[in-house]
């Protein structure tokens, strides 16, 4: 038994009055970790930390004894002493306190457990590097690995660490929670098998996880009676964590079966058959003998997504993960991802129990929001009869621990992110089959984490499928490159062989290449130059669509889109006919433009009638998450793979009828001066693009000529081309490109060296632990998302709630859904849904309104607006507020700001005419 002295350790306490002392806490911890390991890591997860340690029950001793000794450093002075009646009621039991404690932040108890534990070890008779690989992980369960230099300094922390007295106490309880968990005996065997850094990322997070359960007091009361072997299963089934996804084997020994396989997993009629790329991701699946990369290279509208899913499925059966990630470009991506992967998810025999969108503005996600309040609204609350919820402790930094989890590529590149916690990161995607769409849209500051984090996937041993339609060769060598890094394989290229479709596979390249396409074909597509004038675009539309028909119009900025919408407006056609979409809308009302438009112009359904003509407007969003059909494709100059993407709109959907005039798949492409040599790309267009990716399309395509392509024949080859170093630069193009080449290699090489200032070691880090692992952290919210700046190199910009002030009185604007034109409450707080609403409301402000130091000027004016209701509401409390006058006007800043509901949020410098797009 404890002696008097030890059980007066305290761990918890309460404001009123309770207590949990030290060793209920660790004994809870540690039954916890138990049913942790038994019932919800997944199999491969148990595997990969059990690896060189004899077996998988060697694992669960591991963690369990981590789990009962990570709070040893509470046993301290620089601890005990925050509750004065606690630390006197010790001081009785013989634990004498310093007269004075100074620096307390010098041993923060981590920091404490660590110096106290591999001090006890290295006295054991292990070697220094083995039980500092155990005793990081104590250190590190606050999130953040102490630096070595901390732990030598916490080792000479006499008073802070306490004499002899307390040193005693804490090897008995040390000796208790040993010998009850795994015993001397075998803890003393580890001493041969040092964690691996895999390992202590694994071990670290399971024992966070495990930490936050049984310091849940609704799960875990402040209470000495119980026993925590029997009360921990008590609140496991409470708090109703879902067992990981366990998938049954699917017979797929002949094409039939595959057929078959795929048609149920998407609710397909025997009628349709799956793609070959689809049966051929699903075989590869099923044949490769081990976790491994796929490159899946395939044209837009070929089913990559669905040949993902399926060959996730077999995946994660044969190899023993426990779910998917799917990660996205964007918000808007990941939004619109979500409910096909919810209805993929639906669909499954063996149905993952919990899902969890994640990315900034989920809660905002209508699908998302109904599936949570769905399913557990809090703890003890039983499923409904649906077979995936969103459950309530996956919120947060604890979200992407879910079984299925969709949102976007920051949440994987993260991983490679120096931030608190990101141990639980890599156990979330370790634990899944990790699935990256449009991987081409990484640029090189976020390829440079993108690489970091496929490093350390292919330390997990982790099954990654990575999707692109127009992904240069230069860049799939680079992923698959930093993948083999990580296995620790050698590295060397894996090109897949001539063919498109294809799929590359890592570490059996054998396996992969071509893949027979579908017959899937768009021929002849004209691509034509024309002349930079909205007013002659106009006219030409006029022309083209004259009998009918739809156009697309995708522009490189959300200055061109405006002002391309209002010339059309201008120039004869009706508001009827022409929409306009950009990220410049309020979020509500730009969410119900892009529905209005997949209606009309989605994939043929019953739902709406194709309008008769119709001119479509936008950005990059047309370009990305927009499953849309148009019949006449006009689009500003962009890089090659970048015009693939937008030309994957143009006749995307079968269709019974075009009209005449369109029936011929066309792309018109403005957006610079096709008469200068070279071509001149217009401001907007080189500052989005860089000047040396914009004029290689023009000379692959020969834009200044014209000519034809053909979906997909052409694509990999022309991509290639205008990636390629050995690009042929005609004598007269030569000076200006050689220049724009070379500003471009070293905006490249500034992205690569911005981003390594926080970029996590890779898991070869000479380093042999995890200490300083996070040295120059970043800061971390507590929804996980506040690191998104960082693995983006892009302006940060600002983001607000917008009203409008009618009077004294304050109202939703008109366009928001729902809300539109309510008045709303600001001295008194708002109701949960209408807060939830207005919250929706939200608009990015243009990235030059917060340039050249001007986004602190500006965060002030938008705090010059407070409603102090507003701070009472969880949805609503700390946001920016922009208030429009009744006109829809604001002056913000030295900037006048103009929301028209046609066009959007403008904002021109004050001295201008702000009637100015």
């Amino acid at each position: 038994m404890l002696s008097a002295t030890t059980m007066s350790a305290w761990a918890k306490t309460d404001r009123d009055g309770g207590r949990l002392s030290l060793v209920r806490h660790l004994a809870d911890s540690a039954e916890v970790a138990k049913l942790l390991w038994d019932s919800w890591l997944p199999l491969h997860t148990r595997h990969a930390m059990s690896e060189n340690l004899g077996g998988a029950e060697e694992g669960r001793a591991v963690l369990r004894w981590l789990a009962a000794v990570h709070d040893l450093g509470k046993l301290t002075p620089a601890f005990a002493c925050q509750v004065r009646d606690l630390a006197e009621t010790m001081a009785d039991r013989g634990l004498e306190f310093p007269p004075a404690l100074t620096n307390r932040k010098a041993l923060p108890h981590g920091l404490a457990g660590q110096v106290a534990l591999t001090t006890v070890l290295v006295e054991r008779g292990w070697a220094k590097t083995a039980a500092d690989s155990f005793g990081v992980v104590v250190g590190s369960h606050h999130g953040v690995p102490p630096t070595e230099g901390e732990a030598s300094n916490g080792a000479n922390q006499t008073d802070l660490l306490g004499r002899a007295e307390w040193d005693k106490s804490r090897r008995e309880l040390l000796d208790f929670v040993t010998e009850r968990t795994a015993g001397w005996d075998r803890v003393d065997r580890w001493r041969h098998f040092p964690l691996s850094l895999t390992q202590q990322a694994l071990f670290t997070a399971a024992v966070i996880v495990t930490d936050w359960i049984a310091s849940n007091q609704d799960l875990f009361p402040l209470d000495e009676a119980r026993a925590s072997s029997t009360a921990a299963p008590g609140a496991w089934q409470e708090l109703g964590l879902p067992p990981p996804w366990s998938p049954q084997p699917v017979p797929l020994e002949d094409e039939p079966a595959v057929q078959r396989f795929v048609q149920g997993r998407f609710g397909w009629p025997e009628s349709t058959r799956a793609r070959p790329l689809q049966a051929q991701c699903v075989q590869l699946a099923a044949a490769i003998p081990e976790p491994a990369l796929m490159v899946v290279e395939a044209p837009m509208g070929e089913g990559k997504t669905e040949a993902a899913l399926a060959a996730a499925e077999v995946l994660a059966q044969r190899f023993g993960f426990g779910g998917v990630f799917v990660a996205l470009p964007t918000m808007a991506t990941s939004d619109a991802m979500f409910g096909r992967v919810h209805r993929w998810v639906e669909r499954l025999p063996d149905t993952p129990s919990t899902m969890f969108l994640a990315h900034g503005r989920a809660a905002l996600n209508k699908d998302f929001a109904e599936l949570r309040s769905a399913g557990f609204d809090s703890i003890g609350v039983d499923c409904v009869d649906s077979g995936v919820t969103a459950h309530a402790w996956y919120v947060g930094k604890k979200g992407p621990l879910a079984n299925v989890v969709v949102g976007t590529i920051d949440q994987v590149l993260r991983a490679a992110l120096k931030t608190r916690h990101v141990m639980l990161r890599h156990l979330g995607l370790a634990n899944k089959v990790v699935i990256i769409d449009e991987v081409h849209a990484a640029d090189s500051y976020m390829s440079t984490y993108l690489c970091r984090a496929l490093e350390w996937l292919g330390a997990y041993r982790v099954p990654v499928v990575l999707l692109s339609a127009t992904l240069p060769p230069a860049q799939r060598d680079l992923l698959v490159r930093a993948y083999q890094r990580g296995r620790g394989d050698a590295e060397c290229a894996v090109g897949a062989e001539p063919g498109y479709p294809s799929v590359t596979v890592w570490p059996h390249p054998e396996l992969g290449g071509p893949v027979a396409a579908s017959g899937r074909s768009i021929a002849g597509i004209e691509i034509e130059p024309i002349e930079d004038d909205a007013g002659v675009l106009a006219e030409r539309l006029h022309a083209e669509l004259a009998d009918g028909g739809v156009a697309g119009v995708v522009c490189n900025t959300v200055a061109r889109a405006q002002e391309t919408y209002t010339v059309l407006l201008d120039t004869g056609f009706d508001e009827s006919e022409v929409l306009l979409v950009h990220s410049r809308f309020v979020a509500g009302h730009r969410a119900e433009l892009e529905e209005k438009l997949r209606a009309a112009l989605g994939p043929p359904s019953g739902r709406a009638l194709r309008p008769d003509r119709f001119v479509v407007v936008g950005t990059q969003v047309i370009e990305q998450s927009l499953d849309i059909d148009v019949d006449l494709l006009v689009t500003d100059l962009a890089p090659v793979d970048l015009l693939f993407q937008r030309i994957g709109r143009l006749h995307r959907h079968s269709r019974d009828h075009r009209p005449a005039a369109v029936a011929q798949p066309r792309c018109l492409v403005r957006g610079a001066s096709w008469d200068a040599v070279p071509p001149e790309p217009v401001r907007g267009s080189e500052a989005v693009y860089g000047l040396s990716r914009l004029l290689r399309a023009a000379l692959v395509l020969n834009l200044s000529a014209g000519r034809s392509v053909t979906i997909p024949d052409d694509v990999p080859d022309l991509v290639a081309a205008a990636y390629g170093e050995r690009i042929e630069k005609p004598a007269s193009w030569a000076e200006q490109m050689c220049a724009a080449d070379d500003a471009w290699a070293d905006h490249t090489a500034k992205q690569q060296q911005k981003a390594q200032d926080y970029l996590l070691p890779g898991p070869a880090s000479e380093n042999p632990t995890l200490a300083g692992w996070l040295v120059h952290d970043i800061p971390d919210d507590a929804e996980g998302v506040g690191g998104q700046a960082q693995v983006r190199d892009s302006e940060d910009s600002l983001e607000a709630i917008v009203v409008q002030c009618r009077g004294s009185e304050v109202y939703a604007l008109e366009q928001v859904p729902e809300i539109g034109g309510k008045s709303v409450p600001t001295e008194t707080e708002p109701s949960a849904w209408l807060a939830k609403k207005l919250a929706a409301s939200t608009i990015r402000l243009p990235a030059y309104l917060t340039r050249s130091g001007r986004k602190e000027r500006m965060i002030r004016a938008l705090e010059d607006t407070w409603y102090p209701g507003w701070q009472r509401s969880h949805w609503l409390a700390g946001e920016l507020v922009l208030e429009l006058d009744a006109d829809g006007t604001a002056d913000l800043a030295g900037y006048d700001l103009r929301y028209d509901p046609r066009l959007g949020l403008l904002a021109v410098p004050a001295a201008e005419d702000r009637s100015t797009p």
